[in-house]
């Protein structure tokens, strides 16, 4: 009689791997079977439907091999007690396809986000997308697990209300998150600054805004550096934004000549210059017309500066590591001087020295 159980119990065994491998082996024909589709819909007009198809098909593999457990388990008598409560393998299966379907339904959101917030006429900003898009996937994982305790029969009015209870109890030790939360959601309602876009500091950092999340804002300096700020010190400075209301940006390059250069010789090789760098740098700001103003009498030269447009403030050192280059060169070639910085002091002797 032994020997027959355990033979049973063997077999089984076998019968369940069998049944696994089986199914595991069936979630890659399942994977294959919706790139076929995904060929199908890339005829289409749009392309949300492939990127859905792309987002669905990690969960259907897991729900494939899930099921493999679940009917490789349906020959064993396996079961739980929790709170007075049998649970089975069933029960267990119902709460991770739940979660799975949870799963699903959020990375198809997202890719739905995705894909609108791609299109040129999208009329919310990125970060209204992102904080939005994250809202909606908390809330569906929220609903996920209220559907899961109903299943296990936890009542969930008495749950909410110690929560309630907890929750206000836990705020005031939380004072800063929630302060961060808040000014995070004014970040998202102003508008004003947005993902992708650079800013400079109130120290004088200028910055790549790469995400605006519950707790802080993450910029990337033009030094590659990655900067993490709580949201509440965000808000509560001064900010400069280089993309708001446009991106276009004006930078300058201030030189000096001698006092014996002719001016009007020095302004316009230094514009042809400047619009040399336009064209070279592909700027692409239609209305950029260079600009040269004489600004002082300095110690030992008149300064003047050449202000150029840009398209965007990371292109700034690059413009100006060109333009100074090339001012350099055609001053040269057309007898500019750039003196250098000097002085001129007197002696008690009244015999002038010349200080450089």
């Amino acid at each position: 009689m032994l020997r027959i159980t355990r033979s049973m119990f063997e077999n089984q065994i076998i019968n369940s791997l069998a049944i696994i491998i089986l199914f595991w082996l069936g979630s890659y024909v399942v994977t294959f079977l919706l790139k076929l589709i995904e060929k199908g819909t890339a005829k289409t007009g749009t392309d949300l439907d492939d990127k859905i198809i792309n987002a669905i098909k990690l969960p259907i593999r897991y729900l494939a091999v899930m099921l493999g457990f679940f009917y490789a388990a349906r020959d064993f008598d396996l079961s739980w007690t929790i709170s007075g409560r049998d649970f089975g393998v069933g029960d267990l299966m119902f709460i991770l396809i739940a979660f799975l379907i949870g799963f699903a339904i959020s990375r198809a959101l997202k890719m739905v986000f995705v894909w609108y917030g791609e299109r040129d006429d999208a009329k919310i900003s990125q970060t209204m997308f992102v904080f939005v898009r994250k809202t909606i996937s908390i809330t569906v994982y929220v609903i996920v697990l209220m559907i899961v305790f109903s299943q296990m029969g936890i009542e969930i009015a008495p749950l909410l209300g110690a929560l309630g209870i907890v929750g206000l109890a836990v705020a005031f030790g939380l004072k800063s998150t929630m302060e961060n939360l808040f000014a995070a959601l004014f970040l998202v309602m102003d508008k004003s600054i947005n993902i992708g876009d650079w800013i400079q500091l109130e120290d004088g950092t200028k910055a790549y805004i790469e995400d605006i999340s519950w707790r802080s804002v993450r910029i990337r300096t033009i030094g590659n550096n990655t900067v993490i700020v709580p949201n509440s010190v965000f808000v509560g400075q001064k900010i400069s934004s280089y993309d708001y209301p446009v991106s276009s940006f004006f930078t300058s390059v201030r030189v000096g000549v001698s006092y014996d250069s002719d001016l009007e010789k020095v302004e316009y090789v230094a514009l042809q210059t400047a619009e040399k760098i336009i064209k070279d740098e592909n700027i692409k700001d239609v209305d950029n017309n260079p600009i040269v103003r004489f600004k002082a009498f300095a110690d030992s030269a008149i300064e003047f500066i050449i202000i150029v447009k840009i398209d965007k403030v990371r292109d700034e050192g690059r413009v100006q590591h060109a333009l100074i280059k090339e001012i350099h060169k055609q001053f040269k070639e057309n007898n500019i001087e750039i003196p250098f910085p000097q002085r001129v002091v007197r002696l008690s002797s009244g015999i002038p020295v010349e200080v450089n």
